[in-house]
């Protein structure tokens, strides 16, 4: 069995603006994705002035390519605590406390998750 892996919204988005990392997404499997990484992934996409219809095409996409997780109560709760301790953003902590939670591997490109367990930063 694979491992499940958790792609952060910094390796979806520099695959959708620079056509990076493209031996990662396009690999035969289904990727888990924390739901807010699709509020950071439309936001970023609309300040570089993408077209809505543009936008939607990739959101969908990567909804294809991924299992969606929802962020719980337990998440939220716990992201919390990763926050404070930490010093992490909400977003980070949020993402990921879904990738522990779902034993997940996460991939990112954000230093702000180097040196945490179960996790892989691209250059």
């Amino acid at each position: 069995m694979t491992e499940s892996k958790l792609i952060d919204s910094s390796v979806w988005i520099d695959y959708l603006v620079n056509g990076n990392h493209k031996e990662i997404i396009e690999l035969e499997e289904i990727f888990l994705l924390s739901s807010i990484s699709l509020f950071e992934i439309k936001k970023k996409l609309l300040r570089l002035n993408y077209k809505k219809e543009d936008i939607s095409i990739s959101l969908s996409s990567i909804k294809e390519k991924s299992n969606i997780l929802q962020v719980t109560k337990e998440i939220a709760e716990t992201a919390a605590e990763i926050s404070f301790e930490k010093n992490m953003g909400a977003v980070d902590s949020i993402i990921y406390e879904t990738a522990l939670k779902n034993n997940a591997k996460l991939i990112s490109l954000d230093n702000d998750f180097r040196g945490l367990k179960n996790t892989q930063i691209l250059e």
